[in-house]
């Protein structure tokens, strides 16, 4: 892993209960190049990444999110 670090807000398009959010949360997480993965308490509809940019890019971040069946947007791009 390089010594450089990004971070990307994600909005979450689904209201997401705790079981289900825990799960996409890890599943992101557990991605080559992603560093840590957390959630907004107050709304669960933003999630915040922090990845390596050589070894991943937002939009891989966006490709795991549907491939769990859910729909996201980076904010702030």
């Amino acid at each position: 892993m390089s010594s450089t670090v990004s971070d990307v807000t994600v909005h979450i398009d689904e209201s997401l209960n705790d079981r289900e959010l825990s799960n996409l949360e890890l599943a992101i997480r557990s991605d080559h190049g992603v560093v840590s993965v957390g959630h907004n308490d107050r709304d669960k509809h933003i999630m915040f990444v922090l990845y390596d940019p050589e070894a991943i890019q937002g939009k891989d971040i966006i490709n795991r999110i549907s491939d769990q069946g859910f729909h996201g947007e980076l904010i702030g791009f």
